[in-house]
């Protein structure tokens, strides 16, 4: 009962999960890993890893998400997020690199800075020079955001879009003369920090907390209307977006044969490459009876560093009330397209 036959060359898992109703449905989840080479080509990976079936961290306090879990079949769109370091040609030392990442033809670019701060006198507010650097990491700790560092009350909040980041006070604009305040790396080269108009929104490239912003808004309301009518049901304005962890710009209708470039990634330069094109299918034996279902990719991670692409596909069977009549599962692939 609830065996899966893997006829691929990727990690596969069988899993349950409710729907925003209630509902039970037996779910496929199937990870596979690519490798981009330096001729733009992308080749298989021996090593896929196994399917996640809870979301991983940077650290051990989960401040940072790294990846959500790979079971989210009620996931609207494919997410798409990147890791990895800013980077000149050869690591050359700079103090600023602007960075790019392309997918088909939407563009998200970024700045890359070296450490810099505010310094706000008597004169006015100066933003100084950045410091020279080799590589800077792709992580929300970079990004605008974190602690108000002026705000000394008991419980006083973070950013909400961003409470690891760096950079941000809710009194931007009024500081005081003597004030200092460490600046982010990465920034938004359409909307950079300036002491004289409002600080814009965190960029970044890698997943939300679901306790963060946007996220949070898509939760839905759990008062005592919802306590009453609904628990433990989702409450009726929970949203399924909820569960697109990637960056608003960053959330796609993906099947696999775009084209994806990176700049200011990686010492080699620009790359680029096609995401393969993967179709696989599912067949589930409930009780006498036999379902076929396609797999639709949720999720596109691509590793810069180390020029590396993880690809998740997530398969859906209703079986409220019927878990235990399934029996077996098989997977095949279908076509893959687009790899060596």
């Amino acid at each position: 009962m609830w065996d899966v036959t893997n006829r691929t060359p990727f990690s596969e898992q069988g899993y349950f999960a409710r729907d925003r109703h209630g509902a039970e449905h037996w779910v496929i989840a199937v990870r596979g890993s690519f490798s981009v080479l330096k001729s733009g080509l992308v080749e298989l990976s021996d090593a896929p890893g196994p399917v996640r079936l809870v979301p991983t961290y940077r650290k051990e306090d989960a401040a940072e998400l790294t990846a959500e879990t790979d079971i989210s079949p009620f996931r609207p769109q494919t997410d798409f997020t990147v890791q990895g370091f800013a980077c000149a040609p050869d690591m050359a030392a700079v103090r600023q690199l602007p960075v790019r990442v392309s997918v088909n033809n939407v563009h998200k670019h970024a700045v890359a800075f070296g450490q810099r701060r505010l310094n706000v006198s008597r004169n006015g507010a100066a933003i100084s020079s950045p410091e020279e650097f080799g590589g800077v990491a792709l992580t929300w700790k970079n990004s605008l955001g974190g602690a108000d560092p002026f705000d000394q009350r008991e419980g006083a909040e973070p950013l909400s879009h961003n409470p690891i980041g760096t950079g941000w006070t809710a009194s931007w604009g009024k500081l005081a003369s003597g004030s200092e305040i460490a600046l982010p790396l990465i920034e938004n080269p359409a909307n950079l920090i300036s002491y004289d108009r409002p600080l814009p929104k965190p960029h970044g490239f890698g997943p939300l907390q679901p306790a963060w912003e946007p996220r949070r808004s898509h939760a839905g309301t759990y008062d005592e209307k919802w306590r009453a009518t609904k628990a433990p049901l989702l409450p009726d304005d929970f949203s399924d977006r909820f569960y697109q962890s990637a960056p608003q710009d960053q959330i796609f209708d993906m099947k696999g044969g775009e084209t994806i470039e990176a700049e200011g990634l990686h010492p080699d330069g620009i790359f680029s490459f096609r995401l393969p094109q993967i179709v696989l299918r599912a067949t589930t034996w409930m009780g006498q009876s036999a379902s076929e279902t396609r797999f639709r990719l949720i999720a596109v991670t691509l590793n810069t560093k180390d020029k590396r692409i993880d690809m998740v596909w997530n398969s859906t069977v209703p079986c409220n009330g019927r878990d235990t009549a399934i029996r077996n599962c098989s997977v095949i692939l279908k076509q893959m397209a687009g790899v060596t």
